[in-house]
């Protein structure tokens, strides 16, 4: 570059850089700003002082140091909106305009970084603990049963039916996990197939006749014939023998639970609707976060690991489709599929 940059050159320099990048002159104000900063941060940049939308002693002094003494700096800063973003910003000296010093400024959005590790460290400790429950219980009956109640062939058999029960749990929730990994790493990929929804459901409702003789559960189904879709006959299997069971566990006995299913917009939907207590609304975003339970205590009586829904939602999305939730406290939940109608 010549001795001088021309404002109209670092306006062309910016918008080449793909990164979110502008340029800042001796007095701390925007002389070029492409789209991706602008995006970034969510305002008209040219012409502006940085101190306008970058509200940060830290920047604004390591700015002035890059400006004076021609230095590299890295520095943080938060963008404090409803949406929390945390940027990283590089500020680097570009040389000299006619009237003073110029810096390049890149700025990379690390806020999707934050949230894979904070879910990462979020999802290692709750399968921890959900692993170590079902541990220490089995830990302790065989502890008894090599002490106190060694003689006790009675104790023992509880015992073992107890220990049994936790067992299946551990592998339930293992199977979950592993299940959950599958369906993540290939989410990527749509399926091919053709599926009729009408059959996939109907195939659940047969897997579930034991669960729902025990429950007294009243069924009333309105499916249309044809609701094809491109899917994985077993994974969409999955998520409806889930959402149904849910449905028919949380109604309570000799409830009714409605599954249709009908042709709107372009979509192949599918909703399944309990009488069951209702989900408070503040819970419904998160719903299908992993482990994530309205009530920890009820989920783990009725054998719930928590991943149900999160499995649920990642088939989904592998289906290029839509899992919407509708609740309301003492009025039951709607749980509906959408996924893109194949003619």
């Amino acid at each position: 570059m010549s001795d001088t940059i021309s404002k109209t050159a670092c306006k062309v320099f910016v918008t080449a850089l793909v990164d979110a990048a502008l340029v800042v002159s001796h007095d701390q104000q925007v002389v070029a700003a492409n789209d991706a900063a602008v995006e970034t941060l969510s305002s008209s940049l040219e012409g502006q002082s940085i101190a306008m939308f970058l509200r940060s002693p830290d920047v604004l002094q390591a700015m002035a140091q890059c400006l004076a003494q021609s230095s590299h700096h890295q520095v943080e800063f938060v963008v404090r909106s409803r949406v929390q973003r945390t940027l990283d910003l590089h500020l680097s000296p570009l040389g000299k305009s006619e009237k003073g010093a110029l810096a390049l400024v890149l700025l990379r959005d690390r806020t999707r970084e934050e949230q894979i590790e904070r879910m990462r460290s979020d999802f290692v400790a709750n399968a921890s603990h959900e692993l170590r429950t079902p541990l220490t219980t089995l830990s302790g009956f065989i502890d008894t049963m090599q002490g106190a109640a060694k003689q006790d062939e009675k104790a023992r058999n509880e015992f073992l039916k107890v220990m049994k029960a936790q067992a299946d749990r551990m592998a339930t929730l293992i199977d979950d996990l592993l299940s959950l990994s599958r369906i993540e790493l290939d989410e990527h990929l749509a399926p091919n197939s053709q599926v009729n929804l009408n059959a996939v459901v109907r195939q659940t409702l047969n897997l579930l006749q034991a669960t729902i003789a025990e429950n007294k559960t009243e069924l009333d189904i309105d499916l249309q014939s044809d609701l094809t879709v491109q899917g994985d006959a077993n994974q969409l299997g999955q998520v409806f023998h889930n959402v149904i069971e849910n449905a028919i566990k949380y109604s309570g006995q000799g409830k009714r639970v409605t599954i249709s299913g009908r042709i709107e917009n372009g979509e192949a939907i599918v909703s399944v609707t309990d009488n069951g207590p209702g989900i408070a609304t503040h819970h419904i975003p998160r719903l299908t976060e992993r482990f994530y339970r309205v009530n920890v205590q009820d989920s783990r009586m009725r054998g719930g690991t928590g991943l149900g829904l999160a499995i649920c939602k990642h088939i989904v999305n592998r289906h290029r489709g839509r899992l919407v939730i509708e609740s309301e406290v003492g009025q039951g939940s709607t749980f509906s599929i959408h996924l893109p109608f194949v003619r």
